[in-house]
């Protein structure tokens, strides 16, 4: 399962597109138009967004409220929400207050997906494994000029070399998800 993907696919999004490690950009941006610019940027920005808290916080519990209460961008990503969706909004060129529930729309469908996925929402050890299983594929589709690492405080976000694809970048990152799933264990 590719969770970016399975998201832009239940949301009725057009298919969003890897970045070119070495351009940073999509290869084909004439081909995205309509809500897909905010998709190509929201999906994997709240998906990381939502990794990076559970890696500080492995404890997620409170995906599993049905309704939480206030805004899901808020809980995700605290007053950095609000960097976020400029951001998102100047990738997409739609406006901001559109942008945002567009967001919010994305935010609980990020929820629903990584709740379906996760047995037990409070063991430390699936939600690490979870995370780590899925963060570098969704680092493949993030464009940096979301500036993501920048907004969370995590600058290996924004680390190209998290998009190379090839038998040695693929078999490194592949040693990489071993050793962050295994880490707790």
């Amino acid at each position: 399962m590719n969770i970016t993907e399975t998201i832009q696919k239940n949301l009725g999004f057009g298919k969003i597109q890897k970045i070119d490690p070495n351009s940073q950009k999509v290869s084909d941006r004439d081909t995205i138009h309509g809500s897909a610019p905010i998709a190509q940027a929201a999906i994997p920005s709240i998906i990381l967004g939502l990794f990076n808290r559970l890696e500080r916080e492995p404890d997620a519990s409170w995906l599993g409220v049905d309704q939480p209460t206030g805004s899901l961008l808020e809980k995700i990503f605290g007053d950095s929400h609000v960097v976020l969706v400029d951001q998102v909004a100047l990738y997409s060129r739609i406006p901001d207050a559109q942008v945002k529930q567009e967001m919010e729309h994305i935010a609980s469908e990020v929820v629903r997906v990584i709740r379906d996925n996760i047995d037990d929402l409070t063991d430390e050890d699936k939600i690490t494994a979870f995370v780590a299983k899925h963060k570098q594929d969704v680092l493949l589709y993030l464009p940096a000029s979301i500036k993501l690492g920048q907004i969370l405080g995590n600058n290996n976000l924004d680390d190209r070399t998290n998009k190379m694809e090839g038998p040695i970048s693929s078999l490194m990152h592949r040693m990489e998800k071993q050793f962050n799933s295994s880490e707790n264990n």
